[in-house]
């Protein structure tokens, strides 16, 4: 099997599960135009890196890729804590790039609350209902694409030529989960493209994630913990924060 092309077909498998929220295999099989064994063996692949569930005759995605207005739900207090630490890291006439996600949501709602911050700012996202929120606070640039439907994020070829052709202050930048040992990790393998090529086009990454996405492996790594400078979350264990700190990362809690 060709590793690349069974990578895609993985993706693949993701984004037709995202726009769906379940399929049957029968149904996979004929979207991917592969055999329902190869399909079984790509199911059976995603399930063992915990990123969808095997029903019986199909599957769905798992809770870490779960619908958007149920992510919206999670982890709310401190999504909206960590907001507001990450702002005080901001400086006014920056150009910020915002990452799509309900974190990043939460933030746009934070820097809406502080407009004598906000409207000195340059915005970049590929966030649709980040630039919904910011409509009107300040110069605003939505990068333009694919819709991708599970995080209400623009992606794809375009939206990665987009990105290329700006510098940033700061990127803000979201994650599925942090691996110790692989990285930053995203359940979306454009989307964790994207990012990559955001952060080599930003002064400073800053990466706001609460306590529950350290230790759970994602499917597509983006960036090493060191190519971060500021982790953001709500509380870190010692293990986290000697982890990120052993590779120059500064740790913000917005818990003590």
């Amino acid at each position: 099997m060709n590793a690349p092309l069974a990578e895609d077909r993985l993706q693949r498998i993701l984004d037709l599960l995202a726009r769906h929220g379940r399929l049957r295999t029968t149904a996979l099989t004929e979207q991917l135009g592969v055999s329902g064994a190869t399909t079984r063996r790509d199911l059976d692949v995603l399930a063992s890196r915990g990123l969808i569930r095997k029903l019986h005759g199909g599957a769905a995605l798992a809770s870490q890729d779960q619908q958007y207005a149920d992510r919206q739900q999670l982890h709310q207090d401190a999504k909206t804590l960590l907001a507001q630490t990450a702002l005080s890291l901001l400086r006014p006439g920056q150009t910020v790039y915002l990452d799509a996600g309900t974190t990043a949501l939460a933030v746009a709602q934070a820097m809406k609350r502080t407009p004598q911050l906000t409207r000195t700012l340059r915005v970049v996202t590929h966030g649709i209902d980040v630039a919904y929120e910011l409509n009107g606070e300040c110069p605003l640039y939505v990068v333009g694409g694919e819709l991708y439907g599970s995080t209400f994020s623009l992606t794809g070829p375009d939206a990665l030529d987009a990105v290329r052709r700006y510098r940033y202050d700061v990127f803000l930048v979201g994650c599925t989960s942090i691996d110790p040992t692989r990285g930053l990790t995203n359940s979306n393998l454009i989307e964790a493209q994207q990012k990559t090529v955001i952060m080599t086009q930003s002064t400073r990454n800053v990466l706001i994630a609460d306590h529950s996405k350290w230790g759970p492996t994602g499917f597509a790594t983006f960036a090493t913990l060191n190519q971060v400078q500021d982790w953001v979350t709500d509380h870190a264990t010692p293990a986290a924060r000697a982890t990120f700190e052993a590779d120059g990362v500064r740790v913000h809690t917005s818990v003590p």
